[in-house]
């Protein structure tokens, strides 16, 4: 259940902090009072796109946090895996609407996009006020009620997954036949740029080695004179070189430590250093005959190097990157040539995916028809306690032709589909006797379709998972003595779920387990919305002054 909801700087609201309970909790107050902003300050914990003109005048930023009680094995936690949000007794929601800059909505302390908020939010609460009228004459949304009613949630997955499979072949198939001519210039591209990759031939770090030699072929002849005086200064006779100077070195150091014991380390690294300096002689003469002044191959290198940047600008910023591009060509050829058998393929993939589709879809419907039948008595019946007892209430499953579509038994022509398979649903109501039932948005009040949305939530309690259900003024259109009947129908839908409900009804407070009362206030020149919980006699107090009376006879009718 939703435990607390924290609203601050958000309209006209300056710091609510909501403390909510089990059952039934109700939001009154005189029209204006603010009522409705809580509702939308719940919104925004719900992925509502934030609005900077929300964030109350003089502040910088509104803020709103929602702290729900829930078990650790809540689907919820699984739609919040992928932000790494783990399971816990309270889960927290909050968003932060700046006035200037971009609103940011948190999850378990971890920011997340506010997608994240409409995917956990669909498990978490269902707001229902005037909008939710119009949506319940949408037939998308009249289908979600027919199969969550029926249990069919699992089956309509796996049409929803074949429908999904069949249009992606189905996709394939008119890329492949969509432009011959294009695909045609892409074998021609595709087959020259492969041609140009292979015949150059690469080598895995080719142009580092190829860098590397043509800096040695450029600075030969510098190279070799420095090594030619290098070998000088180490092997020259007048003066005497290093290599001769060190022999001499060793020989007098030999001499004192044949004398002097003590001194026979010093011989010893005076004898190394001999050895190593005659041993760099010969490596300096070795590197300078190994250095060659060949032109010809330097400007070969020249050449082979030009023409792996060339490859390189049009295909990789390395030479793997350009093999890599290669073998990705040569894989996107393979598929072009190989179209037709892939087109076979294909048809004999659609043909399977298109039978199972039909199939699946043929025997959703065939459930959903059965469970059509018994929603509609079972709304009947709670319309009949709702004050309509002469209400013909009706769901109307149809399918259309189209010639795209899919072949089903039973059908000459093949049927439209969707991800919800083949059906077509509407809701349909006869208010008045003798009339046949038509279309909800073609014959229904804003009252009774109010009292058919809270009818169908009533049927629907035991399977909707969904802990928290908002009505925002659900009773519009309706009077007080079915208003009482609301109340009731609240107090049940409440014994299964957290029900928070803006009212203007006295009959549907009087069954509030938690009320509260919503107040407009002016404190230092600023209009303030204040919310506050009342009991006892507090409550009596409240719904007489709803009822529009203040005498002590209200006072006791409220009381009862």
């Amino acid at each position: 259940m939703l435990r607390q909801l924290r609203v601050r700087n958000f309209a006209l609201i300056a710091d609510v902090d909501l403390r909510l309970g089990p059952g039934l909790n109700v939001l009154t107050g005189e029209t204006g009072a603010g009522k409705s902003i809580l509702i939308d300050a719940l919104g925004l914990l719900l992925g509502r796109r934030a609005d900077p003109a929300d964030v109350r005048t003089g502040c910088d930023e509104a803020y709103v946090e929602g702290i729900f009680a829930l078990p650790a094995a809540h689907p919820v936690y699984a739609a919040l895996a992928e932000v790494g949000v783990p399971a816990d007794d309270d889960l927290v929601i909050a968003r932060e609407v700046a006035r200037v800059g971009r609103s940011v909505a948190r999850v378990g302390g971890r920011a997340v996009p506010a997608r994240v908020l409409v995917d956990a939010g669909r498990h978490l609460i269902d707001v229902h006020g005037q909008t939710e009228h119009q949506s319940l004459f949408q037939r998308a949304r009249q289908l979600g009620y027919l199969d969550r009613y029926g249990g069919l949630d699992g089956a309509r997955t796996t049409v929803s997954e074949r429908a999904r499979s069949l249009r992606a072949i189905r996709g394939e198939i008119a890329a492949l036949q969509a432009d011959e001519r294009a695909q045609a210039r892409e074998v021609d591209l595709l087959s020259y740029q492969i041609e140009e990759i292979e015949g150059a031939r690469l080598q895995s770090n080719e142009d580092a080695d190829l860098a590397t030699e043509r800096q040695m072929l450029t600075h030969a002849e510098r190279l070799r004179a420095l090594a030619a005086e290098a070998l000088g200064v180490i092997e020259r006779d007048q003066p005497p070189g290093a290599l001769d100077a060190l022999g001499l070195a060793q020989r007098n150091l030999q001499d004192i430590a044949r004398l002097d014991p003590g001194a026979a380390r010093v011989a010893s690294h005076a004898a190394e250093a001999a050895a190593l300096t005659a041993e760099l002689a010969r490596d300096v003469a070795a590197y300078a005959d190994a250095v060659e002044v060949d032109p010809a191959r330097l400007a070969e290198v020249e050449v082979r190097l030009q023409s792996l940047d060339s490859l390189k600008r049009k295909y990789g910023d390395t030479l793997a990157e350009v093999l890599e591009f290669a073998q990705r060509a040569r894989e996107r050829l393979a598929s072009l040539t190989s179209r037709e058998a892939r087109l076979q393929a294909l048809a004999e993939a659609e043909r399977q995916a298109s039978d199972g589709l039909a199939r699946t879809a043929l025997e959703l419907s065939h459930h959903r028809a059965r469970a059509g039948a018994q929603l509609a008595q079972a709304v009947r019946r709670e319309l009949g306690e709702l004050g309509m007892p002469h209400t013909r209430f009706a769901l109307r499953l149809a399918v259309r032709p189209d010639p795209a579509g899919v072949p089903v038994s039973g059908y000459d022509a093949a049927l439209g589909f969707d991800e919800t398979g083949i059906d077509q649903v509407e809701f349909e109501l006869s208010v008045n006797p003798g009339e046949p039932p038509r279309g909800l948005a073609q014959v229904a009040s804003g009252g009774e379709v109010s009292r058919v949305l809270l009818g169908l939530k009533s049927v629907l309690a035991g399977v909707d998972e969904t802990p928290v259900l908002v009505f925002d003024e659900i009773e519009a259109g309706v009077g007080g003595r079915g208003g009482d009947v609301v109340g009731q129908k609240l107090a049940r839908l409440a014994t299964s779920h957290q029900v928070l409900c803006v009212t203007h009804l006295p009959t549907v407070a009087a069954y509030a387990d938690a009320h509260f009362v919503v107040t407009k206030a002016t404190r230092a020149g600023t209009t303030l919305t204040e919310v506050r919980r009342i009991e006892g006699d507090q409550v009596t107090v409240e719904l007489a002054a709803m009822s529009g009376a203040h005498t002590a006879a209200a006072a006791d009718l409220a009381r009862e």
